[in-house]
């Protein structure tokens, strides 16, 4: 009986310890808004991250272009991802 006490007692602390901590990060965590608004102001205050973002953006809209012109399945290629 003491063995399955302390397994019983033991899991408990743990599930409460780990739900304090859950709700205290949701407390202590940017909300979703407050993220968005990060990321914007990072973007605008750092040129060289804006003009990286923008050729990222026009490797992907080239990338779609290119295969909504083909029936190539662009995924089976070998390296697909490399640059």
């Amino acid at each position: 009986m003491s063995a399955l006490y302390k397994i019983v007692a033991g899991s408990l602390a743990v599930a409460g310890w780990t739900g304090l901590g859950c709700l205290l990060w949701s407390f202590m965590a940017p909300k979703q808004d407050q993220l968005i608004e990060m990321r914007m102001k990072e973007t605008r205050e750092n040129p060289a991250r804006m003009a990286e973002l923008r050729s990222q953006n026009e490797m992907v809209l080239k990338v779609l272009k290119e295969s909504a012109e083909t029936k190539v399945n662009i995924a089976s290629k070998p390296k697909w991802n490399a640059r």
